[in-house]
């Protein structure tokens, strides 16, 4: 299939959801996609490489849970773009959804759902622990800079879904055999530890995983500052990642703050995103703003662009072919012609 007849079926599935965006947009008076329309347009059909082995869907089963953490601009053009991942897996206590799994070549990042099938398994929803490991034999991979959170507005008494980051690209992980991310709940443990088995309780999780792609299914721009500092630029976040970055060593220098931040786009316009969205900066390994301060955006900051690990989610998508660079904090950082 060629990009043209691939275009062609997707326009065709995606057409409900273009009625649907144009009966919700007459309804508002003001939208982040009109207030940036002169400047970026919100990727209406991203040119993405959907991988053969990849089924795709084209509707998210936690729809307003992943909005959450996208946006209902996001979860759009995730369903539109077919990053609706699908994987399923429950054990008769715990049914383990990814709802969408993104990646850039540095980054794994999305959002899964723990839904509880039995009254008694609701409370073991907010004890839910995940280690990394190969799926071939088991061994487990002590990789660092992972993240992992839920939002009070993505859960409710039976669900909860979380935002999840992983680094692809590490010293330590042989990218070559697949990752897989298995759930646990943590337990306290008084005796003599053997084994990191002795911490954990599968009780509730026992057969809830799942497996990481290792190939970038979204577009993708690599943008560069006058000093050689290179980003990767994704419709979902900007961000770089040094496989050999020691997060023990350089956790100190991980911190950092971004006070602002402009889009600049292939026609040369300005689009000053902080601005737009009335805040006044975002500092890294904190909290961030909340959804009510960045306009229903769940932005996201995490360590230094000199370091080797930084990682700023938009909280939305952008037409990556839109853009041709971002300024921030003054510094130019501009895709190579």
């Amino acid at each position: 299939m060629n990009e043209q007849e691939y275009m062609n079926i997707t326009s065709k599935i995606d057409e409900k959801y273009v009625v649907e965006y144009k009966v919700i947009e007459a309804k508002r008076n003001i939208t982040l996609r009109k207030r940036i329309r002169t400047a970026i347009v919100v990727a209406a059909a991203l040119a993405v490489m959907v991988p053969v082995s990849v089924i795709a869907y084209s509707k998210l089963t936690h729809r307003d849970k992943v909005s959450v953490y996208y946006s209902e601009e996001g979860v759009r053009n995730i369903e539109e773009n077919m990053l609706a991942n699908g994987f399923t897996v429950e054990n008769g206590k715990i049914r383990l959804t990814v709802d969408t799994m993104m990646c850039d070549g540095n980054y794994v990042e999305g959002v899964y759902t723990l839904t509880a099938l039995t009254e008694d398994a609701k409370e073991h929803l907010d004890n839910a622990y995940t280690y990394r490991c190969y799926a071939d034999n088991g061994e487990e991979i002590w990789c660092s800079f992972v993240d992992e959170h839920m939002s009070s507005d993505a859960r409710n008494e039976n669900e909860i879904s979380f935002w999840f980051k992983y680094p692809l690209r590490a010293s330590i992980i042989d990218d070559s055999r697949t990752n897989r991310i298995v759930f646990y709940e943590e337990i306290e443990y008084t005796g003599i530890v053997n084994d990191f088995n002795d911490f954990r309780d599968y009780t509730y999780y026992e057969g809830i995983y799942f497996d990481l792609i290792s190939e970038p299914n979204v577009p993708t721009k690599t943008l560069r500052s006058e000093d050689g500092t290179e980003l990767t630029l994704s419709p979902f976040s900007l961000n770089n990642l040094d496989k050999y970055w020691d997060f023990y060593q350089n956790e100190r220098f991980a911190e950092d703050e971004i006070k602002s931040f402009v889009f600049i786009t292939t026609d040369g316009e300005r689009y000053d995103f902080f601005r737009d969205l009335g805040i006044s900066g975002l500092v890294s390994r904190t909290d961030g703003v909340s959804l009510e301060e960045a306009k229903g955006l769940s932005l996201e900051l995490i360590g230094n662009i000199s370091s080797g690990n930084f990682y700023f989610k938009f909280g939305t998508a952008f037409d990556v072919e839109n853009i041709s660079g971002v300024e921030i904090n003054g510094v130019a950082y501009m895709e190579e012609k």
